[in-house]
């Protein structure tokens, strides 16, 4: 008996076309609308992390709205205190900025110079066997010296540490209007949001799944706020066991450098390596290759270990469960679309999505893709 073969359903070429246009509009919007966006998504995730709060302090008869300015208040205050303490480092470190690209370049310039000499050395004995057999085929190759590579190195470095310090200036007027503008919305998020939701459930839904609407976002609301808030606490005790470490090694701006180290934690695999080559380079130019050094950056790497292979994943071993390949695809992805900021949120928003996706039995394929 011959089998009848199967026929292969044919392609839904409108489909494929309605969703690659679909693709490319949110790829622009996200990109053009960029502001907007990170402004939503920021204000969003810091109102997750609040709003248990502001719960618990609704539910012992404390209003609503002085809850919510309570909890920003115990936000905004400790934050203003370190941006104060922080004033006087950052302006030392950024006129610093030119003598740091000169003791960079020195350095190099010492590496140019071994290299120049053993090139040279290859070269005279290139050139004296050339004369030897044949010369008379070949030229004798010149020797140039590197006075313009380092001159060049120089004023490289030099010119994008100015242009990263003047970029600084320009945009802190600027960033200081969004802050405020997040502040006010995360207020307004936290106290309005609830009621409007619960409006918007007696109005649009059938009575009937309006009980399960309200579970619904109680549990997204409690799994994503314990998340934020967990992985927060985590980076804050990152940051205390770095300046401890600093401030016990001798390090100057010992505060700078241990916020430095927590705040870039929220970017995996990136912002460790980042905050190991500043510290690297902040300690080589207090102390020169000293094995202070090492320690410094030994014990940053240290803490860096035990909280990306023991704490995080003993604490958070389900929510954290992703595979490296696609965090690194998302990090590029959200890099591109929305630079430092997106970076620093990339990962809590994929595993907010992550969550969202978990409590829905069509999108467990998912789950498990991104699990794999």
């Amino acid at each position: 008996m011959t089998s009848i073969p199967q026929e292969k359903k044919p392609i839904n070429k409108s489909l494929v076309c309605h969703v690659t246009l679909t693709i490319l509009a949110v790829v622009y919007t996200a990109y053009f609308a960029q502001e907007l966006i990170l402004l939503l998504v920021a204000s969003a995730l810091i109102s997750l992390l609040l709003s248990s709060g502001v719960n618990t302090l609704e539910r012992l008869y404390v209003p609503r709205v002085l809850g919510a300015v309570f909890l920003l208040c115990c936000l905004i205050i400790p934050t203003s205190a370190l941006v104060v303490q922080l004033e006087e480092p950052i302006t030392k470190w950024t006129k610093m900025l030119p003598q740091v690209s000169t003791h960079i370049s020195k350095e190099l310039d010492k590496y140019q110079d071994i290299i120049d000499i053993n090139s040279s050395e290859t070269v005279d004995k290139t050139a004296e066997e050339s004369d030897k057999w044949f010369s008379w085929f070949e030229e004798k190759p010149k020797v140039e010296t590197s006075s313009e590579n380092k001159s060049m190195i120089q004023n490289q470095l030099k010119e994008s540490l100015f242009s990263f310090a003047g970029e600084f200036m320009v945009l802190a007027p600027f960033a200081l209007m969004q802050l405020l503008t997040a502040v006010i919305l995360i207020l307004f998020t936290l106290v309005y949001s609830p009621k409007l939701f619960r409006h918007y459930v007696q109005l649009f839904v059938e009575e009937s799944e309006q009980n399960n609407a309200f579970k619904f976002v109680r549990n997204v609301q409690q799994q994503l706020s314990r998340y934020i808030l967990t992985v927060s606490l985590i980076n804050v005790l990152l940051a205390l066991l770095a300046m401890i470490l600093f401030t016990c090694m001798g390090l100057e701006d010992a505060l700078l450098w241990g916020l430095i180290v927590g705040f870039v934690n929220f970017i995996p695999f990136v912002g460790p390596a980042f905050a190991l080559s500043a510290i690297a380079l902040a300690s080589s130019v207090q102390w020169g290759m000293d094995v202070n050094v090492l320690i410094v950056v030994g014990g940053v790497l240290l803490l860096n270990i035990l909280e990306s292979q023991l704490i995080t994943p003993l604490v958070l071993s389900k929510n954290m469960r992703i595979n490296p390949f696609i965090i690194i695809v998302w990090l590029l992805i959200i890099g591109w679309l929305w630079g430092l900021i997106g970076l620093l949120i990339a990962v809590p928003l994929l595993v907010c999505i992550k969550l969202i996706l978990t409590l829905f039995e069509q999108t467990q394929p998912w789950v498990k893709f991104l699990e794999t």
